[in-house]
């Protein structure tokens, strides 16, 4: 059998009971020093991706987090025996110590901030514009630099104008995004230990923000969150948490 590991706490002040985790095989303790492992049993190498699964995971480590501070590992975190998860435990011990202790009692917010959607149109208008004109290129006869003719002069001005107003465009919306996400940042200091901007995310058509809150500010939160929203109607907010504090985890989690 190999162990499934969900995340890592601190030694238990009591037992476990019935946690069902992958598999619905019962969640069991793994201690390691100062630190303990959260594993089940699992009967395959690699956990295919399913809602249940998915969220048979996330379960485990919220109802785990009600009781103490968890560092949860990503999805489909298996190891072969329970010695490989004592090596893992062992090379990583420092690291989990800190961030034990810097993420204690602490939860994760996370933050959805919707683009107008005349940001969006511009932009893609533009690229749409772009694209085709360039499609039209690319399926000529010949190089367009042995093309020349009354019109090639005014078609390539013309071209030359969409690309520029296409990047101009782009630079006002990174323009527009910094200053969300600073007005976003001061709007929860004080109340936040640290943020992370996934800007994977943080272009057309929105921004995607985490905040790492400690346990005695989540009311905080939500009451300055709807004083955002109130301040920036032009905008949708979305927000979601208390999670635990997956984007702030040392290292590659798992």
């Amino acid at each position: 059998m190999y162990q499934y590991l969900y995340g890592i706490t601190k030694a238990f002040r009591r037992p476990i009971q019935d946690i069902l985790g992958i598999e619905n095989i019962r969640v069991r303790a793994l201690p390691y020093r100062e630190i303990t492992a959260l594993i089940s049993e699992v009967t395959m190498a690699k956990i295919p991706i399913s809602n249940e699964n998915v969220l048979r995971h996330a379960s485990v480590i919220e109802i785990l987090q009600k009781e103490q501070t968890v560092l949860p590992m990503r999805f489909s975190s298996v190891f072969k025996s329970g010695k490989e998860v004592f090596e893992f435990l062992n090379n990583r011990y420092a690291m989990f110590i800190a961030d034990l202790e810097q993420l204690h009692n602490t939860f994760e917010m996370g933050l959805r901030i919707i683009m107008r959607s005349s940001d969006v149109r511009n932009a893609q208008s533009v690229q749409s514009d772009i694209s085709g004109n360039v499609s039209k290129r690319n399926q000529a006869n010949a190089p367009q630099s042995y093309r020349f003719g009354k019109n090639s002069l005014s078609s390539g001005t013309a071209y030359l104008e969409r690309q520029r107003a296409y990047y101009t465009v782009l630079d006002e919306n990174k323009t527009s995004v910094q200053e969300i996400v600073s007005t976003c940042h001061a709007q929860f200091e004080g109340i936040y230990t640290k943020s992370q901007w996934d800007k994977g995310f943080s272009f057309l058509p929105g921004i995607s923000l985490n905040y790492l809150i400690h346990r005695d500010f989540l009311s905080e939160f939500r009451i300055r969150f709807y004083d955002l929203v109130a301040s920036l109607k032009e905008f949708r907010f979305l927000y979601s948490g208390p999670w635990p504090p997956y984007h702030f985890v040392s290292g590659d989690g798992g």
